[in-house]
């Protein structure tokens, strides 16, 4: 039987991202302009109407143009930022457990010393010294300092994993360090890997919505952390608009439950105990 879990969260996803794929074009059918997001092609702020679905924002732009064309900005920040925290916290984890010894003392200070490390004066100066940054660059940069998490979640499951009975069986029989990482140590990590991937996306999504409140995002490219930033300072809200800023709230919202049940999904296929659980209740 298949995981609901599984399927509510890919369908989410799917969703998700054919909306961020197709975005673009919805928001040029809707205004009916080559540029949907060019500034002043309506009065600003303008309440919902039958052409301007949530409004138009302080830009005398369409509220939903704006909207459609932020979720594939924003995705592919959390991804790029999201995948590269991953690589490299899994990297520095799984070589801290499996190593131990002096090695591990050394990557745990390192991860501890970057985990309690204040970002945000890091961020800020960042922005003084790099003239305009685009999306990708904040997005590498947010996968540079979001790594210290991921380590911290791979590497006490290395060293539990090290220490189970089929890998000292492995390491009896000859097997070389590259098939017992990849077919009796990877196997287990994949629901932490999942797990991990799965919040430093929406958590450099996340972060990169806090940097454009304070006004530090990246440029005028729409994303949705823009939307909810201008909405703010705009004081959306006050003036009827709402949807401006519920709409992009709820996409972040929906793309981390989509990952999480992904995630939650991955862990009851792979962990045996859970998936003991959840048999029992289907039995």
């Amino acid at each position: 039987m298949k995981n609901p879990k599984t399927i509510i969260g890919v369908g989410l996803l799917t969703f998700i991202v054919i909306l961020a794929v197709i975005g673009p074009t919805i928001a040029k059918g809707l205004t009916g302009s080559e540029n949907p997001l060019s500034i002043g092609g309506y009065r600003p702020y303008q309440l919902p109407t039958a052409e301007n679905l949530i409004g138009t924002d302080g830009d005398g732009r369409d509220g939903m143009a704006v909207f459609l064309s932020s979720i594939g900005p924003s995705l592919r920040i959390g991804v790029i930022a999201g995948v590269i925290a991953t690589a490299i916290g899994v990297t520095l984890g799984f070589t801290a457990g499996y190593l131990g010894g002096k090695i591990d003392i050394f990557l745990r200070i390192i991860i501890d010393m970057v985990l309690v490390f204040p970002i945000l004066p890091l961020m800020l100066t960042l922005a003084l010294l790099i003239d305009r940054w685009n999306l990708d660059t904040l997005a590498i940069l947010l996968g540079l300092f979001g790594w210290a998490f991921v380590a911290r979640v791979i590497r006490p499951q290395v060293l539990s994993l090290r220490e189970r009975s089929y890998v000292d069986l492995a390491v009896l029989s000859g097997q070389s360090t590259f098939k017992i990482i990849i077919f009796e140590l990877l196997p287990g990590l994949l629901p932490y890997i999942g797990y991990s991937l799965s919040l430093s996306i929406v958590g450099a999504m996340l972060a990169e919505a806090g940097l454009q409140i304070i006004g530090i995002g990246a440029g005028s490219t729409p994303t949705l952390g823009l939307m909810i930033g201008k909405g703010i300072r705009e004081g959306v809200i006050a003036v009827g608009l709402t949807g401006q800023m519920l709409l992009p709230a709820a996409m972040l919202i929906l793309t981390f439950l989509s990952l999480n049940l992904i995630n939650l999904s991955l862990d009851e296929t792979y962990n045996p105990r859970l998936r003991r659980l959840v048999e029992d209740k289907v039995s």
